[in-house]
């Protein structure tokens, strides 16, 4: 019965793969016919690539492929070792599933880099305003003494838009735009204002203000990232403790049998294992984690 189920398992990872990777050109000798794989066009893999591109991250969909079929040949295997026909086909949803949780904890970890290196420059930018009350050339000014690349790309795209013709107001609205944070938001807009009202100490103190509610996030974003770690720590540290159960309560036999290995309870008792732990930890990482979409 183990031999069985390892060849079915065997044969459908095998097949999987060839169809994954097989040439997607038909050739003979008088034509080439173009042939695809239906069941892959419907998943649309190219979608991951274009949300990649959002948030600078350079992933193609061979990059894509790669990614899932590394994940189902570790779920084959895992399925091989267990006899257990049940995780193969959990660990094939959750392959693709995982492209887009890393292109998601991409942009988390970017938005809040960007974030942190964000006020110094904003800082700056507020200091030239008075001297030389010119949003372009502040800016300009800013970006050549700005080290962090992220900060220098940003600006560096809002200057090109404005040599391109586009208008101060549109060119903020683009940068407001890449860096979706909605204290960063209220600083733009008080950008914009400044623009038509005028260099006013009220509109400066307002950029001010807007600088400081930034600052009052990143503080507290240290405190509860501390206290996100704790909780992220103690949450894997039990799941890891669950999983010991497996084996150690597999060294219950009953007879000549493996109850967790050799017996449908056992597999499907396994598979809500591994069901639980996907589920468990996609969903610590996204209550743990902070939303900065809310700041």
């Amino acid at each position: 019965m183990i031999s069985l189920v390892n060849a079915l398992l065997f044969g459908a990872g095998f097949l999987f793969a060839y169809l994954l990777f097989r040439n997607p050109d038909g050739r003979s000798l008088h034509r080439q016919k173009k042939v695809s794989f239906a069941p892959l066009d419907t998943l649309q893999l190219e979608r991951y690539p274009d949300e990649a591109a959002k948030i600078g991250w350079k992933v193609s969909k061979k990059d894509v492929l790669a990614i899932i079929s590394i994940a189902i040949a570790a779920t084959l295997l895992l399925a091989l070792l267990t006899s257990n026909p049940f995780i193969l086909l959990a660990g094939m949803a959750a392959s693709f599933y995982l492209p887009k949780f890393l292109i998601e904890q991409k942009r988390r970890s970017g938005k809040m880099a960007l974030l942190s290196k964000l006020t110094d420059p904003l800082r700056m930018l507020l200091s030239r305003l008075p001297e030389q009350p010119n949003i372009t050339r502040a800016i300009e000014a800013t970006r050549d003494e700005t080290a962090d690349e992220r900060i220098r790309t940003l600006f560096t795209d809002y200057i090109a838009d404005t040599k391109s013709g586009t208008g101060v107001r549109d060119a903020l609205l683009n940068m407001k735009n890449k860096v979706g944070l909605k204290k960063f938001d209220v600083f733009v807009d008080h950008l914009i204002q400044m623009q038509y009202e005028g260099f006013t100490s009220d509109a400066i103190k307002a950029l001010d203000k807007a600088v400081e509610a930034i600052e009052f996030d990143l503080r507290a974003i240290e405190k509860v990232k501390e206290a996100s770690k704790n909780k992220k720590r103690q949450l894997y540290s039990a799941l890891g403790v669950t999983w010991l159960f497996p084996p150690i309560l597999s060294f219950v036999h009953t007879g000549n049998t493996n109850i967790y290995l050799n017996t449908i309870a056992g597999q499907i008792l396994m598979f809500l294992y591994f069901l639980g732990s996907l589920y468990v930890f996609t969903r610590g990482e996204e209550y743990l984690s902070l939303n900065l979409d809310e700041l």
